[in-house]
Formats: C-alpha cells, sequence, structure tokens
C-alpha cells in the first residue's frame, strides 16, 4: 500500500508462475463472459464483506491479493490469539517478520538495530541450511552453522534493498454470501539485484543493546485499513509466543509493545512512533500502508531502531534513504499489478476501466495494471482518480459507464463501500 508515489520500480518484472488450483489455458479459451461488466478488486479492499451487503452482491467478483497462503495449521493458531479473525492477509507476512529478525537477532549476537540489520540477508538468503521453523534455525545458528531460512510465506531471499526477491499473490473469488475463496496463486520473481544508494547503507557505531529484543508493532487498529490490522497482529503475537515457548532470543523472553498506526487521516502513526521509541523498542513491525510508513519512516530510522513491514508495496522503499534500517516482506505493486492484469486478460477482457484513489498506492497499482494490461494486447479505456475522503463518487462512476468497459479495476480501501451502490445504480456492479 503506497501513498506517496515515487515512479513505477523498473526492476521488477512480471516472470509469473501459475502455482494455485486455476487453470490458465482454460481461462484464455474461455468465451468472454456475457455479463457487462466485471469488477475486479485488489488487496486494499478484498475482503469478506459477508451480510454487509445483500446476499449475491459481490457473487462472481474477483480480487488479488499479495501473500502467502495460510495453512489450516497456523490459521488455527493464529485463531486461538484472536477467535474473531474473519481475514487472514497477510498474517504469515506479519510472523515471519517476528520470526527473520529475532534469527538475524541471535546471529548478530545482539539486539541493537544496526547489527540485526547487518545479518538479515544472511539468515534469509543462500548459501545456508535451509530451515523453517525458529526451533530449528537458532539451534543451527547456535552450533556456528549459517542458515536459509524460508518462512510461512515461502521463501524469502532479501535483496540488497530489503525487499523479497519473490512473492506471492493470491486470485481470489467471491461467492454468493459475499465472502471470498482462493482460486490460485502466482509467483513473481525481480528481474535484478540492485546496488542499494549510499543513504541506503548502515552506517556508524551500533548503540548498545540491553541483552532483552523489543518489537513494537505499528499495525492498522483504526481507519480505513482496520480490517487488515487484526490478523497481521495476531501473526505478530503468534511468532513471539513461539519465540518465548523456545527460549526466547539471547536468552531472554521477547517482548510485544502494541501500537496504532490508522490510516494516515488523521495521521496518528507518528505520535505512536513516539510511544514506541518511548518504550525502548528495537524493531517496529508495520505499518500495513505505504503511505503512512512513508510518513514516519524518517523517524523511525533516525532513532536508530529496525523497520519491517508485512506489507507495504510502494516503489518508493527501493529507492528511500532508509539507512539499511527498512525491510519488508512483499514486493512492489508492479508485481500485484501484473498478476491483476494477467487475470483480467486470461479472463477474456479486452477494454477495461480503472477505478482508484487519488494516492501514491491507487496511483503505482493502477499504472502497473496499465502498464502490463496494454502490454497484453488489451485497452484500458478510462482511468478516473477520485479523493479517498470524497462525499460522493456519482461522478467518477458515471464516467466510468460512459467508457463503456467490459471490466472494472476498484483499487480502493473501504470506501469501496460506498462505490459499491454507485455502481450498482449505473448498471455496472455485476453481483447486484
Amino acid at each position: 500500500m503506497n501513498r506517496k508515489m515515487i515512479g513505477l520500480a523498473a526492476t521488477v518484472a512480471a516472470s509469473l508462475i501459475l502455482t494455485g488450483c486455476s487453470d490458465p489455458s482454460d481461462q484464455k479459451s474461455a468465451a468472454k463472459p456475457s455479463k457487462k461488466t466485471q469488477i475486479y478488486l485488489v488487496d486494499g479492499n478484498t475482503t469478506q464483506y459477508g451480510d454487509e451487503f445483500k446476499a449475491g452482491t459481490f457473487d462472481g467478483v474477483k480480487g488479488v491479493i499479495p501473500g502467502g497462503k495460510s495453512t489450516d495449521e497456523f490459521r488455527k493458531r493464529l485463531l486461538s490469539v484472536d477467535p474473531g479473525l474473519k481475514d487472514f492477509a497477510y498474517a504469515v507476512e506479519a510472523y515471519d517478520s517476528v520470526i527473520l529478525t529475532a534469527l538475524a537477532a541471535e546471529a548478530a549476537k545482539s539486539d541493537s538495530a544496526k547489527p540485526i540489520a547487518a545479518k538479515m540477508r544472511d539468515v534469509s538468503n543462500a548459501p545456508g541450511g535451509k530451515c523453517t521453523t525458529f526451533e530449528d534455525c537458532s539451534k543451527l545458528l547456535k552450533a556456528g552453522s549459517e542458515i536459509d531460512y524460508d518462512g510461512l510465506s515461502g521463501p524469502i531471499d532479501l535483496n540488497k534493498t530489503g525487499s523479497p526477491s519473490a512473492a506471492s499473490v493470491g486470485v481470489f473469488q467471491y461467492g454468493e454470501d459475499n465472502t471470498y475463496q482462493a482460486i490460485g496463486y502466482e509467483t513473481g520473481k525481480a528481474s535484478a539485484d540492485p546496488d542499494p544508494l549510499p543513504a541506503q547503507e548502515i552506517s556508524g557505531a551500533a548503540a548498545p543493546g540491553d541483552g532483552r529484543l523489543v518489537f513494537g508493532s505499528l499495525l492498522p487498529q483504526t481507519g480505513d485499513l482496520s480490517y487488515l490490522g487484526p490478523p497481521m497482529s495476531a501473526g505478530a503475537k503468534v511468532a513471539v509466543a513461539e519465540l518465548n515457548d523456545h527460549g526466547g532470543v539471547l536468552g531472554k523472553d521477547v517482548k510485544l509493545v502494541v501500537g496504532d498506526s490508522g490510516d494516515g487521516t488523521p495521521n496518528i502513526a507518528s505520535q505512536e512512533v513516539d510511544k514506541l521509541l518511548d518504550k525502548d523498542v528495537d524493531v517496529i513491525v508495520g505499518t500495513a500502508s505505504s503511505s503512512v510508513s512513508l510518513s514516519v519512516l524518517d523517524k523511525i530510522v533516525n532513532a536508530g531502531v529496525l523497520n519491517i513491514s508485512p506489507s507495504v508495496t510502494s516503489p518508493g522503499f527501493d529507492t528511500f534513504p532508509d539507512k539499511g534500517l527498512f525491510f519488508r516482506m512483499m514486493q512492489s505493486d508492479a508485481l500485484q499489478g501484473s498478476v491483476l492484469a494477467n487475470t483480467m486478460s486470461n479472463d477474456g477482457y479486452t477494454d477495461i476501466a480503472i477505478l482508484v484513489r487519488q494516492d501514491a498506492y491507487g496511483q503505482g497499482l493502477a499504472a502497473s495494471i496499465k502498464a502490463s494490461f496494454t502490454e497484453s494486447g488489451g485497452n484500458v479505456v478510462a482511468t478516473r482518480f477520485y479523493a479517498a475522503d470524497s462525499g460522493g463518487f456519482t461522478a467518477e462512476v458515471n464516467a466510468i459507464k460512459a467508457a463503456d468497459p467490459d471490466a472494472i479495476a476498484l483499487v480502493a480501501f473501504d470506501e469501496t463501500k460506498k462505490i459499491v451502490p454507485e455502481l450498482i445504480k449505473a448498471g455496472l456492479w455485476m453481483g447486484q
């Protein structure tokens, strides 16, 4: 998720490999659907709508969410800390954010941010013994062996600027009950490992640690992305519990301090960062939104604290002057946009419109969708931006309708709930 568009990452390629249960050859051979418009959602609004809308409202709508698939066993662990969970988006990435950082701390023999940051690639990349749990990985480290941690989100393999060199994107479809199920997963790889800029290098002496690793979570409990907070918070809590069940890190229990990132309107994240820093956190997990991360990242890294996000996807982080202290579990929006564009093309659509929120997240993702869809031979007949805090969306929806698309990519957050009635009124929402 991003707010300040710094540019679409040119180094990320779409090299997509279908790994799920859907068959692309069947999709390509299918006749063009008879419905006037097909709706596609993105990670900002693919959520379980359930009884928030009349039954069937979302029937047949598709969406994409970057991230790995949660296993049934892991979902049980998540539900043990939050029985009310309905969504599981980015939970595995939040879990891996904590476990990976803890392993780097063990490898560095320090709870100080700079030594940990210097070991993040070492514990996630080859060479090294493959291991998939904190228990097994820490045993190898204590025996003096190098490790290559493959987490619940898959092979992590961080590149030189702190982003994964490969990531998965799930493709989902809604049913009559307005909830979604996975129909496939695709994996994309970066085409290059860019060298960090000077301002992205770790420099200077490390602050002394106190021997205890303290995490702060900066995840959305309020705001447009508050539905993403619970699964990510649960993932972090499950990870911390697992660490402490196996002796902690550096011989001491790990501590988790909880903060709220909000969604940037209003911007409460900066105050929450201050509260976390006052608690002497060594690592901040979050935020969920790139726009919010970009607003507080300077404060975090200038305080000498490591920051790792489960979900931010702005291409801007590839060049952000983060002093080598920022990491993320997601590739840039170039990947999500490519997967969505391929899905729309494979489904037989040729003339699409993009209805998108006016911020860096929307701009970056819309640009990626457009580039990938046109590269495949399709047409983007309209791209209409709207203010996220707009009181109404009638004009934008009417402009989309006038372009007569056969499919619409809705790049939005929680305002989707206000846009849906407008699309239904205009006769564009297929699940009515």
